[in-house]
Protein backbone atom coordinates (compact mmCIF):
# COMPACT_ATOMS: atom_id res chain seq x y z
CA UNK A 1 0.00 0.00 0.00
CA UNK A 2 0.96 3.75 -0.64
CA UNK A 3 0.13 6.80 1.54
CA UNK A 4 -0.98 9.25 -0.56
CA UNK A 5 -0.76 12.98 0.28
CA UNK A 6 -4.40 12.95 2.11
CA UNK A 7 -3.25 10.37 4.39
CA UNK A 8 -5.79 7.77 2.64
CA UNK A 9 -4.00 4.22 2.12
CA UNK A 10 -4.21 3.12 -1.57
CA UNK A 11 -3.73 -0.20 -2.82
CA UNK A 12 -0.43 -0.25 -5.24
CA UNK A 13 -2.68 -2.33 -7.60
CA UNK A 14 -6.01 -3.57 -8.06
CA UNK A 15 -7.34 -6.06 -10.80
CA UNK A 16 -11.40 -5.70 -11.44
CA UNK A 17 -13.29 -8.32 -13.69
CA UNK A 18 -16.90 -6.62 -14.34
CA UNK A 19 -19.40 -8.05 -16.73
CA UNK A 20 -19.89 -5.89 -20.26
CA UNK A 21 -23.06 -5.32 -21.78
CA UNK A 22 -24.03 -4.08 -25.27
CA UNK A 23 -26.64 -2.65 -27.27
CA UNK A 24 -27.22 -5.74 -29.36
CA UNK A 25 -28.74 -9.31 -29.73
CA UNK A 26 -26.91 -10.80 -32.34
CA UNK A 27 -23.18 -9.56 -32.00
CA UNK A 28 -20.71 -11.98 -30.38
CA UNK A 29 -19.53 -9.70 -27.55
CA UNK A 30 -17.34 -9.72 -24.88
CA UNK A 31 -18.69 -11.16 -21.34
CA UNK A 32 -16.34 -9.30 -19.10
CA UNK A 33 -13.57 -6.56 -18.99
CA UNK A 34 -10.47 -7.11 -16.96
CA UNK A 35 -8.60 -4.09 -15.47
CA UNK A 36 -5.59 -3.72 -14.19
CA UNK A 37 -5.26 -0.57 -12.39
CA UNK A 38 -1.51 0.85 -10.53
CA UNK A 39 -1.36 3.35 -7.79
CA UNK A 40 -1.15 6.32 -9.90
CA UNK A 41 -4.25 5.54 -11.98
CA UNK A 42 -6.27 4.82 -8.71
CA UNK A 43 -5.27 8.21 -7.65
CA UNK A 44 -6.32 9.47 -11.29
CA UNK A 45 -9.93 7.93 -10.68
CA UNK A 46 -10.35 9.30 -7.41
CA UNK A 47 -9.03 12.83 -8.43
CA UNK A 48 -11.54 12.84 -11.45
CA UNK A 49 -14.52 12.07 -8.96
CA UNK A 50 -13.58 14.80 -6.69
CA UNK A 51 -13.47 17.13 -9.58
CA UNK A 52 -16.93 15.88 -10.97
CA UNK A 53 -18.66 16.36 -7.79
CA UNK A 54 -16.78 19.73 -6.98
CA UNK A 55 -18.11 20.81 -11.17
CA UNK A 56 -21.14 19.24 -9.91
CA UNK A 57 -21.81 17.59 -13.41
CA UNK A 58 -22.62 14.03 -14.33
CA UNK A 59 -19.72 12.75 -14.94
CA UNK A 60 -16.01 13.43 -17.03
CA UNK A 61 -14.91 10.80 -19.48
CA UNK A 62 -11.16 10.61 -20.70
CA UNK A 63 -9.71 7.68 -23.72
CA UNK A 64 -8.54 4.87 -21.98
CA UNK A 65 -6.90 1.31 -23.21
CA UNK A 66 -7.10 -0.26 -19.79
CA UNK A 67 -9.41 -3.13 -20.64
CA UNK A 68 -8.75 -6.20 -21.90
CA UNK A 69 -11.42 -8.26 -22.65
CA UNK A 70 -12.60 -11.92 -22.18
CA UNK A 71 -15.55 -14.44 -22.83
CA UNK A 72 -16.74 -17.49 -20.74
CA UNK A 73 -15.12 -20.10 -20.94
CA UNK A 74 -17.65 -23.16 -20.26
CA UNK A 75 -15.55 -25.93 -21.14
CA UNK A 76 -12.47 -25.11 -18.71
CA UNK A 77 -12.31 -26.04 -15.17
CA UNK A 78 -13.61 -23.11 -12.39
CA UNK A 79 -11.89 -20.80 -11.49
CA UNK A 80 -12.85 -20.02 -7.43
CA UNK A 81 -16.10 -21.44 -7.94
CA UNK A 82 -17.04 -18.82 -11.39
CA UNK A 83 -16.66 -19.82 -14.99
CA UNK A 84 -13.02 -19.18 -16.27
CA UNK A 85 -12.43 -16.84 -18.71
CA UNK A 86 -10.79 -16.87 -22.20
CA UNK A 87 -9.65 -14.19 -24.51
CA UNK A 88 -11.96 -12.49 -26.80
CA UNK A 89 -11.26 -11.96 -30.34
CA UNK A 90 -12.68 -9.16 -31.49
CA UNK A 91 -10.90 -5.06 -30.91
CA UNK A 92 -12.97 -2.14 -29.64
CA UNK A 93 -12.21 1.82 -30.39
CA UNK A 94 -13.20 5.20 -28.73
CA UNK A 95 -13.16 3.59 -25.24
CA UNK A 96 -13.17 5.51 -22.50
CA UNK A 97 -13.22 5.65 -18.41
CA UNK A 98 -16.37 7.59 -17.27
CA UNK A 99 -15.98 8.96 -13.61
CA UNK A 100 -19.01 9.68 -11.35
CA UNK A 101 -19.15 11.06 -7.78
CA UNK A 102 -19.32 7.88 -6.72
CA UNK A 103 -18.62 5.35 -9.14
CA UNK A 104 -16.58 4.30 -12.66
CA UNK A 105 -17.14 2.64 -15.71
CA UNK A 106 -15.73 2.18 -19.32
CA UNK A 107 -17.63 2.30 -22.86
CA UNK A 108 -16.57 2.43 -26.20
CA UNK A 109 -17.34 0.50 -29.98
CA UNK A 110 -16.47 -2.72 -31.18
CA UNK A 111 -14.19 -1.89 -33.78
CA UNK A 112 -15.91 -1.31 -37.16
CA UNK A 113 -19.39 -1.77 -35.79
CA UNK A 114 -22.18 0.49 -34.49
CA UNK A 115 -22.39 -1.72 -31.54
CA UNK A 116 -22.00 0.37 -28.45
CA UNK A 117 -20.64 -1.62 -25.29
CA UNK A 118 -20.00 -0.55 -21.39
CA UNK A 119 -18.99 -1.79 -18.26
CA UNK A 120 -20.62 -2.47 -15.59
CA UNK A 121 -20.04 0.39 -12.62
CA UNK A 122 -17.33 -0.09 -9.96
CA UNK A 123 -18.13 1.90 -6.88
CA UNK A 124 -15.16 4.17 -5.47
CA UNK A 125 -15.23 2.46 -2.15
CA UNK A 126 -13.67 -1.03 -3.99
CA UNK A 127 -10.98 1.08 -4.84
CA UNK A 128 -10.03 0.54 -0.21
CA UNK A 129 -11.56 -2.68 -0.43
CA UNK A 130 -8.74 -5.60 -0.38
CA UNK A 131 -7.83 -8.15 -3.03
CA UNK A 132 -9.22 -7.86 -6.54
CA UNK A 133 -12.87 -6.50 -7.26
CA UNK A 134 -14.61 -9.60 -9.63
CA UNK A 135 -18.25 -9.70 -9.73
CA UNK A 136 -18.50 -12.90 -11.83
CA UNK A 137 -21.31 -15.29 -10.68
CA UNK A 138 -20.41 -17.93 -8.27
CA UNK A 139 -21.79 -21.45 -10.14
CA UNK A 140 -23.75 -23.09 -8.15
CA UNK A 141 -24.12 -27.46 -8.31
CA UNK A 142 -27.00 -27.53 -10.59
CA UNK A 143 -25.46 -24.73 -13.02
CA UNK A 144 -22.11 -26.89 -12.30
CA UNK A 145 -24.20 -30.05 -13.48
CA UNK A 146 -25.70 -28.73 -16.52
Amino acid sequence: MNIENDCALTPSTKKLIIPISDNSDFFEAADFAVIELDAARINRIRKLSAVVRGLEVYRISEFSNDCEFMVADYEADLENGKFAMKEFEGRSECNTLNVTDNDFFWSGYYKHTSVRWESASVPLTALDEDGDYDVREEVGDEQEAV
